[in-house]
């Protein structure tokens, strides 16, 4: 059973955050414009031991003016192996919509919010909802980081660990989720903010091998994955 852990927290004035382990230091952070001119990607991954498959969710938020557009696709890729470390390449690509979303954008002093609806009625996903965006910084390891195996369960050993383990600071769009009814949506397996940065954009990815390794982390998308 899958379980999702946000370690991101939306705050401050101009909602500036740090969230993930130590970082180095970057000179000039740079946040992608809304609306951009370019689409921004956001991945979620859950991957364990059980039942052997790596489950991701891409969502890729566009404008079109100041309309912005949210479509959310879907794929099953190869799992780690017993030992830990990085999975085997993903054969599947990401294939049409599982559902789209277009609304209006509105500024507000703190960020942005966007408005979306969608005509068709999709499973585990609301008819409109609302995402309410902040400048957010996290500490971002680099694509194709693993988790290695360890002790998460009674310390005996050495603990889970990433590798690489060195995070880059990464300014991006973190956004909070709404449904139609005003609360917090979770829906598909989805839970907490969706996190949009510039580039490839990031994932977060989430390990959960029982007491080999528990742990979440947000990692770089790999350029052309």
């Amino acid at each position: 059973m899958y379980r999702t852990i946000w370690r991101a927290t939306l705050g401050g004035l101009l909602g500036l955050a740090l969230s993930g382990p130590s970082s180095a230091a970057e000179p000039s952070l740079r946040f992608p414009a809304l609306p951009s001119s370019t689409p921004l990607a956001f991945q979620q991954t859950l991957t364990g031991m059980l039942p052997g498959k790596t489950k991701e969710q891409r969502y890729t938020l566009s404008f079109v003016g100041n309309k912005p557009r949210l479509a959310v696709r879907v794929r099953s890729c190869p799992g780690p192996s017993l030992k830990g470390g990085a999975a085997a390449a993903c054969k599947e690509s990401f294939g049409k919509p599982v559902v789209s979303y277009e609304g209006s954008l509105r500024p507000h002093p703190y960020g942005v919010e966007l408005w979306l609806s969608t005509q068709a009625t999709v499973e585990g996903f609301p008819s409109e909802m609302t995402l309410t965006c902040l400048r957010t910084v996290v500490g971002v390891l680099p694509a194709g980081a693993s988790l290695l195996s360890g002790d998460a369960c009674k310390g005996d050993g050495p603990p889970p660990r990433w590798q690489p383990g060195t995070t880059q600071d990464v300014g991006l769009w973190q956004c909070q989720l709404h449904d139609e009814h005003g609360g917090p949506w979770s829906g598909y397996g989805t839970l907490g903010p969706l996190s949009f940065a510039g580039g490839a954009g990031v994932e977060w990815v989430f390990v959960n091998n029982d007491c080999a390794g528990q742990e979440g982390a947000f990692r770089q998308i790999s350029p052309g994955s």
